[in-house]
């Protein structure tokens, strides 16, 4: 990360107050200082949007609920038969026409894209109250960096959608390095901000800010650096929950976007604790629910304990509580019937999509009480317990995997799926077959690496009954950690 100010980083107009009050603007990032010393909001110097209530019904914008600049319409669309998706209809092969901001009608598109392509993706269920599309996107309006963080996303997740010798994919790519270097310069200017003066008015939104541009820069990592990049924005991440925690008050969790972002980074955290082995584990559980944000929370939080209980055994400390098992297994009865009745108040976009969520959730269920039984049983052979969940995950798993509304989500289950099928070439065709579907579905992420795994695992020659947490623990130094998402 840099703070240098480049010439190309100077706004190019005056902040919407500036020019409303018919002032010259001192363009000052990240607000100018006539805003600042006459207790005004500065809205910045990026793209003006506004945010609609609903979906327009007439109009040239008629159909549409997505933010739009007030002096600009999104332009038309041409299709791109190869993709099978909508593109915007601008000249993407002009670079030297976003030194600074990118074109206004290609912003607009990134965020369309972003809207109707990342977020559906990025959630657990994209539904009316989809958190990415309903509380990120409005943060991107508030802020510069995590508007830039948005655009450098969406501009690669749409660069992935051509051929890499395109000249889409390549002007999408370049563009998404611009976006994501803007996004680093301000990231890292807030980050001071923040530190400088951690008492600030401001603060808390500062830090919200920041943390959602840092899951944002980690997703937009994680579909094609290696480990090493996107592990420096959950560190991000890690800072600004620690910031908040020290700085924490009545009301720490009382906006419905911090319990998302939180959320956002508990679970991730958790997923890549599977794999890590750390002895200590000082990732923070006690956070509020909220059905909207928080879907799968339950099993998520059973899963850090069932973990958190497996690294127990292997240190020096003493276990003051051992968790038992029953406990654990109410736990997870509890978390399915709760997840059941959750199903009823999501808004589906279709009956379909709300079956396939209730055939994820009984996946889920089986998948956590696989792993809670192979970390707290003494059994080196499967026992029937096992066997009847591992046989309804071999009932779902294909079917699942082809579902546009849950594919983004199979991974953990299909993943312990794989882990039960060693020696059994029928039950492996089926888990790669699966999991390439999901690829095909909703993008590589770390599955490939994921597969790759359990591929090997299936090969090896191991002492009977070793189940795949010796073998990773093991091996953890040969393959780092994986991201089972």
């Amino acid at each position: 990360m840099t703070s240098d100010r480049t010439p190309s980083e100077v706004p190019a107009k005056d902040c919407q107050v500036c020019r409303t009050r018919r002032i010259s603007c001192d363009r000052t990032l990240p607000h100018c200082r006539k805003c600042t010393s006459r207790k005004l909001r500065c809205p910045g110097y990026g793209i003006n949007l506004r945010w609609g209530q609903g979906v327009a019904s007439r109009g040239k914008l008629t159909g549409q609920a997505i933010p739009v600049r007030r002096d600009s319409q999104i332009s038309q669309k041409i299709f791109h038969p190869r993709a099978g998706i909508a593109v915007p209809n601008v000249d993407l092969q002009l670079p030297a026409r976003w030194p600074g901001l990118p074109f206004d009608s290609l912003t607009a598109q990134l965020l369309d894209h972003f809207d109707r392509g990342v977020a559906t993706r990025l959630a657990w269920v994209d539904d009316l109250h989809n958190p990415w599309r309903s509380l990120v996107l409005p943060l991107s309006h508030d802020s510069s960096t995590v508007r830039y963080s948005v655009l450098a996303l969406a501009s690669k997740d749409l660069a992935a959608k051509y051929p890499a010798d395109h000249h889409w994919a390549q002007s999408l790519q370049a563009i998404s390095r611009h976006n994501q270097n803007v996004a680093l310069t301000w990231l890292s200017r807030d980050m001071g901000h923040l530190l400088q003066d951690p008492t600030a008015v401001q603060s808390k939104d500062q830090a919200r800010h920041i943390l959602a541009s840092a899951l944002l820069l980690y997703n937009l990592e994680l579909l094609t650096a290696p480990a090493a990049q996107w592990r420096i924005h959950i560190q991000c991440a890690r800072e600004i929950i620690q910031w908040n925690l020290q700085s924490a008050s009545s009301a720490l969790y009382t906006n419905v976007a911090d319990v998302f972002l939180f959320y956002e980074y508990y679970y991730t955290s958790v997923y890549i604790g599977l794999t890590t082995f750390d002895p200590i584990d000082q990732l923070q559980d006690d956070f509020p629910t909220h059905d909207n944000v928080t879907i799968f929370s339950d099993f998520i939080r059973i899963m850090h304990s069932v973990t958190r209980a497996e690294r127990q055994t292997y240190t020096t400390q003493p276990i003051s509580q051992p968790v038992p098992i029953e406990s654990t297994l109410l736990d997870i009865e509890i978390a399915k019937a709760r997840m059941m009745q959750m199903s009823h108040t999501i808004k589906f976009k279709s009956d379909q999509a709300r079956q396939d969520f209730e055939c994820l959730v009984d996946m889920f269920y089986h998948a956590t009480l696989i792993y809670t039984h192979r970390v707290f049983s003494d059994s080196i052979s499967p026992d029937e317990s096992i066997q009847s969940s591992l046989d309804v995950l071999l009932d779902h798993v294909l079917p699942l995997s082809c579902s546009p509304a849950v594919a983004q989500d199979l991974v953990w289950p299909l993943f312990i799926t794989g882990t039960e099928s060693r020696g059994n070439p029928q039950m492996q065709n089926i888990v790669e077959t699966a999991m390439m579907n999901v690829i095909r579905m909703s993008g590589n992420l770390d599955r490939s690496r994921v597969l790759s795994f359990l591929k090997t695992f299936w090969s090896l020659d191991l002492e009977p009954g070793t189940t795949w947490i010796q073998y990773a623990r093991d091996r953890c130094i040969d393959f780092s950690f994986l991201v089972i998402l």
